[in-house]
């Protein structure tokens, strides 16, 4: 009789360490604040479209819609840093891409997350940050930047 035990279990750990959705949202930087998610296998469908900023009083990048808009908490894709110039925040630096200027306008896909109903376990925010119904905006891919000015 063959004995399975130990092979399947190793097999199961090699297979598993991509295992978990890996869903969620995290703050991988503090002081500024930056969100990024582990959302993978998701729809991009949602469009994403607004100015970048950040909110240095309520300690949050945001996606704010045109012409007076409401204010979504922009999560950013895995691997984004905070792009500093000195001491002030200059924007984001998204991985395979150019980094992204405070001001700019971005479009693109992802998805929408309540911040009452979501389970992805949102941190705390700011109340400034969901201003006008905002949510938080989980950006999975840029179509194009315009640098502000």
């Amino acid at each position: 009789m063959r004995r399975w035990g130990l092979p399947l279990v190793a097999l199961a750990a090699v297979a598993c360490v991509g295992c978990g959705s890996g869903d969620g949202i995290s703050t991988v930087r503090s002081d500024p604040t930056l969100l990024v998610h582990g959302v993978q296998g998701r729809s991009d469908d949602a469009q994403i479209d607004g100015y970048v900023r950040y909110l240095d009083d309520a300690d949050c990048f945001v996606i704010e819609a045109a012409a007076g808009g409401g204010r979504n908490v922009a999560v950013w894709p895995p691997g984004t840093t905070v792009w500093m110039d000195g001491v002030a925040v200059a924007g984001v630096d998204v991985p395979d891409r150019d980094p992204i200027a405070i001001g700019s306008r971005l479009t693109g896909g992802g998805g929408y997350a309540n911040p009452d109903t979501t389970d992805l376990d949102p941190p705390e925010v700011a109340a400034d940050c969901l201003s006008g119904g905002g949510e938080f905006a989980l950006i999975h891919a840029i179509s194009t930047v315009t640098p502000p000015g």
